[in-house]
């Protein structure tokens, strides 16, 4: 079988750098343009004499002096491609008895196809810019883009016979290569993880041979260092462990549909969408509460891998002491750090944002994940009577608020307990729910107490009721 680049070298040659003399050359001074000139004529004589490292370098001297130039790019990208040519066809014998150094015949071909697309984006409206730049793309073996760049220039010359022949030879060529390549592999056991018993996914293989999914390696080995086919014991991290670059391209190349519809499936355990939340059942916390987390459970430190590739938000809920089930509502936290520890662990600092309402909650490999619905208290006009009040409510709270951290940082034990939240992180009046949030935060409760709150949405009721714990508290602080 002929080379599919062979109709391309028949077709193109090395075009002669215009001599323009007695004015200003191209807008250049004469000169310098001369030196162009000499420059790019010895590199033509050396292109047609096959010395085309030579070539190059004369092409690459002129372009330094007249950058951009068409001409000489164009048979500095055509001298590019022939020695890639040259390389590739070159015997192992050849080789063996003449070593060559030098760059390989792959990067030849990527500075050959970076010079035709210089040319093709000034929107050059010959065909022989496209001409190159599919020569280039042959000689890397991307066929597609090759016929992609020759009807674009089809576009340009319709009537261009050279164009038309190298389509048919190129159309011609690859289908045999093609029928000969592309032999479709049998879907069989040996492309599957043995985990999940899937598709294999961003595939790892460790070091005793045997291929997982990185995901479900990780999640296995939160349970044990050891390899589940073979029990070695496994040194590896697979968060950082490199996926099996030739085995995931094999994957992806004969089994593109079903390899897709795993990245979905990847890609929607990430959380990277608002109205689906993975659920961290401990403790109530409200909006503007800061914490502290230690992360050690096997399936909680998997919700929290595929939260740190996603938006980095989970729901924090707790079990309702009425129901002994959990609670319907709960808080939307943002995770502020994250470090991994090296025993697995994590350890987070998180802040609440929004409350949700679960509309419904499933099971996912070990932790909950619940479909939600925002919470937001009942908004009152702008502007408005009502509104007005409420602000004025707000201002009067928060100088009770700052009367109570001052008086509280005189004892230990209050301070301790206050130390995430100082007048600087106060949220302004002009946000009341906002502000009633932080307020509540204040204030010891109990987790029914808080749970309360949390789905409570009148924000006046919300911040009356925090300055009468306020005024309680300050009483006892007084009597302390």
């Amino acid at each position: 079988m002929a080379s599919p680049g062979a109709a391309f070298a028949a077709a193109l040659a090395a075009e002669d750098f215009p001599l323009v003399e007695g004015q200003e050359g191209m807008g250049m001074a004469p000169d310098k343009y001369r030196e162009v000139f000499d420059l790019a004529l010895r590199g033509t004589r050396a292109f047609r004499d096959r010395r085309f490292d030579e070539a190059i370098s004369f092409y690459s001297k002129a372009l330094n002096l007249r950058p951009g130039d068409p001409i000489i790019l164009s048979n500095r990208s055509l001298a590019f491609c022939r020695i890639s040519q040259l390389l590739r066809e070159r015997s192992s014998a050849d080789s063996e008895y003449q070593p060559l150094n030098g760059l390989d015949p792959t990067t030849h071909a990527e500075l050959a196809l970076k010079d035709a697309e210089k040319i093709v984006s000034n929107n050059s409206n010959s065909p022989r810019p496209y001409l190159l730049k599919a020569y280039a793309l042959i000689l890397l073996e991307h066929y597609h883009e090759a016929r992609e760049a020759l009807l674009a220039g089809l576009q340009v010359d319709p009537l261009s016979h050279v164009l038309q022949t190298c389509l048919s030879d190129l159309d011609r060529n690859t289908n045999i290569a093609a029928g000969a390549r592309r032999a479709r592999l049998d879907r069989t056991d040996d492309f599957e993880c043995t985990l999940c018993f899937k598709l294999l996914y961003e595939p790892v293989t460790t070091p005793c041979g045997h291929s997982f999914c990185r995901s479900c390696l990780h999640q296995s080995m939160d349970h044990g260092n050891k390899c589940p086919m073979c029990r070695t014991v496994l040194f590896i991290g697979p968060r950082t462990y490199p996926i099996s670059v030739t085995l995931s391209n094999i994957i992806q190349r004969n089994f593109p549909e079903e390899y897709a519809e795993r990245r979905s499936e990847h890609e929607t355990m990430t959380y990277a969408g608002v109205d689906l939340m993975p659920l961290f059942v401990m403790d109530v916390v409200l909006p503007c509460q800061k914490m502290a987390l230690n992360i050690f459970e096997p399936r909680y430190r998997l919700m929290v891998r595929r939260i740190m590739e996603g938006n980095h938000r989970m729901g924090m809920v707790a079990i309702d002491s009425a129901t002994g089930t959990v609670a319907d509502c709960g808080c939307e936290v943002e995770i502020l750090e994250c470090e991994p520890l090296p025993d697995g662990r994590f350890y987070l600092e998180v802040e609440g944002s929004r409350r949700f309402h679960i509309l419904r909650s499933w099971d996912q490999d070990g932790y909950r994940v619940a479909e939600v619905e925002w919470l937001q208290d009942i908004p009152l006009p702008e502007g408005s009577q009502e509104r007005r009040e409420l602000i004025e409510l707000a201002n009067g709270a928060s100088e009770l608020a700052r009367a109570y951290i001052r008086r509280a940082r005189e004892t230990v034990r209050t301070a301790r307990r206050t130390r995430h939240l100082d007048l600087e992180s106060m949220p302004g009046p002009q946000d009341p729910e906002k502000f009633s949030f932080w307020l509540v935060n204040l204030i010891s409760l109990r987790p029914s107490d808080r749970l309360d709150l949390l789905r409570l949405r009148d924000t006046r009721e919300r911040i009356s009721s925090s300055i009468r714990l306020l005024s309680d508290a300050e009483q006892g602080c007084r009597v302390q």
